[in-house]
């Protein structure tokens, strides 16, 4: 194999074999990749968020009545807020230095809750069409804490019905026609 095509199939591997997300990520970055469960059968119910050394060591997210396994590094006092049926994030405020050090949330009912502090570089993320929500989170850490993080956004999922279908019965029609 001459030495375009090798490095070209190694390039391939390494992309098809490594995490890959279409969004944006924030902070220097660095360590190893995390992700929320990417099955997005589930809405987004809960969020807890551990702080400690004035950064934030991890993130999990609660998938309807379930917690997701926790993200980032151990430790950290942990802030949890549990969501109101049909209440969603919709934005997301982030500060760095050489770590995640603080994030504020928006909800849907004009909700707002904050996590560590807002100070270094300041980002905002939110969905790029009206009326997407927050269904994921993605980054990376290292051992004292999280260094970059990202925001999977999509519609909500469709609740289904409870209200048994409309069944229509035929009527004889008119002698006559």
């Amino acid at each position: 194999m001459c030495q375009p095509q090798a490095m070209l199939l190694l390039l391939t591997l390494a992309l098809l074999g490594g995490p890959t997300w279409a969004g944006k990520m924030y902070g220097p970055g660095g360590g190893k990749y995390f992700t929320t469960t990417e099955a997005y059968d589930h809405e987004i119910t809960g969020l807890r968020v551990s702080v400690g050394l004035l950064l934030v060591k991890s993130v999990q997210v609660k998938l309807g009545d379930t917690w997701d396994v926790k993200q980032g590094a151990s430790g950290g006092n942990t802030q949890e807020v549990t969501l109101q049926p049909g209440e969603y994030i919709t934005k997301v405020f982030v500060a760095f230095q050489a770590f995640l050090r603080g994030m504020v949330v928006y909800t849907s009912k004009d909700r707002t809750f904050y996590f560590g502090k807002l100070d270094g570089q300041i980002f905002s993320a939110y969905p790029s069409q009206e009326g997407q929500v927050l269904v994921g989170i993605y980054g990376q850490y290292g051992l004292l804490g999280i260094k970059s993080i990202g925001f999977e956004w999509n519609y909500p999922l469709e609740e289904p019905t409870t209200e048994p279908p409309v069944s229509f019965t035929p009527s004889k029609a008119p002698s006559g026609l």
